[in-house]
């Protein structure tokens, strides 16, 4: 399956399971020669771990919306970024 057939999957099952949305701090990253988005999460909702998450090319907007967890291991564990403020 390719990436983008991949993506669509995941938003498709994120969509059909009222799926966890998960706060993310967004910020720059730091690197002289790296210009991407930094999505922190800051208390996992499967491992009550901090993750991050690539957020995309700073050109553009932050790349938010559904991934798999980082602490999946048997099976995909879903969730939906969100920016800290869209939650209440």
């Amino acid at each position: 399956m390719d990436t983008l057939n991949k993506a669509q999957s995941l938003r498709d099952r994120v969509q059909a399971s009222g799926i966890t949305r998960v706060p993310v701090t967004i910020r720059p990253s730091q690197s002289r020669y790296d210009r991407y988005w930094i999505l922190q999460i800051d208390r996992c909702p499967f491992c009550h771990r901090p993750h991050v998450h690539g957020g995309g090319n700073l050109d553009g907007p932050p790349a938010l919306g559904p991934r798999l967890s980082h602490c999946s291991d048997r099976r995909p564990l879903d969730y939906e970024l969100v920016p800290v403020e869209d939650e209440p």
